[in-house]
């Protein structure tokens, strides 16, 4: 059932939203996720030395395991390799992240100075 407010309308629930985002905020999160998509299948060692600057084994372990948790990365159990790659949901999210990093980079750049004022950027003030 939707979350409605006080005038019956229905609202976004915002909770879901952070949740999202603490889940890529995660440390090595992003690195696994367009590194899978660039390769597509890729080792635990592959991965581990294709991502820069290296993580460390346990790091990428807990990286690993939390995304595969929520669904965005599987590890196939073909052979002695078993790579990992990215799930259905995994290939759906990332161009939502990509998306909205640039979008964060323009803001930025546009912001970068924390005051919320547009940042000069030499041009005359007219």
């Amino acid at each position: 059932m939707a979350d409605r407010d006080r005038e019956g309308r229905r609202v976004r629930r915002i909770e879901t939203v952070y949740d999202a985002v603490r889940l890529c905020g995660h440390r090595w999160s992003l690195e696994i996720l367009t590194v899978l998509d660039h390769h597509r299948q890729m080792r635990f060692t592959d991965l581990q030395q294709t991502i820069r600057p290296t993580p460390s084994s346990k790091s990428l372990i807990e990286a690993l395991r939390r995304l595969q948790d929520h669904g965005l990365v599987d590890r196939s159990t073909l052979a002695d390799a078993s790579p990992y790659q990215l799930s259905a949901a995994g290939q759906h999210l990332l161009p939502l992240l990509l998306t909205f990093m640039d979008q964060l980079q323009k803001w930025t750049d546009t912001y970068r100075d924390g005051t919320g004022q547009r940042v000069d950027r030499g041009t005359d003030a007219r």
